[in-house]
């Protein structure tokens, strides 16, 4: 019975950690499409050209460190 109990409980941990990276996929998503937006936004209103640059410097920094921490997800552990 206990070792029952074990496997429903793994499954359930399963599918809580899917929806959690889910809803972190998504965040990203719609952060990045602000990010983008805003930069859009500044450019349009004609905002400083120092704070689009920086802007842009942040948003291409975050996409370097995802392209990286999913680079990093896909090689084999190391022994």
């Amino acid at each position: 019975m206990l070792q029952v109990v074990d496997e429903i409980d793994d499954a359930i941990s399963a599918l809580r950690l899917c929806f959690v990276g889910l809803a972190a996929e998504i965040g990203l998503l719609v952060a990045g499409s602000l990010g983008i937006g805003a930069i859009a936004a500044g450019i349009a209103t004609g905002a400083e050209i120092s704070l689009i640059c920086s802007a842009a410097t942040v948003l291409g920094l975050a996409a370097a460190l995802k392209i990286q921490a999913s680079a990093r997800r896909s090689e084999p552990p190391l022994l």
